[in-house]
């Protein structure tokens, strides 16, 4: 075991964890925040999708101390408190919420892409 020091959502933690413990593994068995999925565990699927550094990364191969040190956003931390982010409230009030498993990385991954580029317009434009 050896010790990983990240910030998740602007929570610092210091987590003594295997060597070859994926970032997903981190987030979801010793952090609790079961928001990122394991899909298919070869990067493809996207629904394991989290921010390092500003960085989108596939977490379920990502290796987890190559996030030493580094600050990490996940679907859980674009809500504030019990305030949904703005696109995740859209999500529920227009009918886009996918699967409980699905949903989470599609939404992060439309907040990504939102911060990254403005959206289209309904002419695709």
């Amino acid at each position: 075991m050896s010790e990983l020091h990240l910030t998740v959502n602007g929570h610092v933690h210091r987590l003594d964890v295997p060597q070859s413990r994926t970032l997903a593994e981190v987030l979801r068995y010793d952090l609790g925040l079961t928001g990122t999925k394991i899909g298919c565990n070869e990067a493809e699927c996207g629904i394991c999708t989290v921010h390092v550094d500003g960085v989108p990364v596939d977490s379920c191969i990502y290796p987890a101390f190559k996030a030493q040190d580094a600050n990490v956003l996940t679907v859980e931390g674009l809500a504030q408190g019990e305030q949904l982010h703005p696109l995740q409230q859209a999500f529920i009030e227009h009918g886009a919420v996918q699967c409980g498993f699905l949903h989470a990385g599609a939404a992060y991954e439309r907040h990504r892409a939102a911060g990254r580029s403005p959206l289209p317009d309904r002419a695709g434009t």
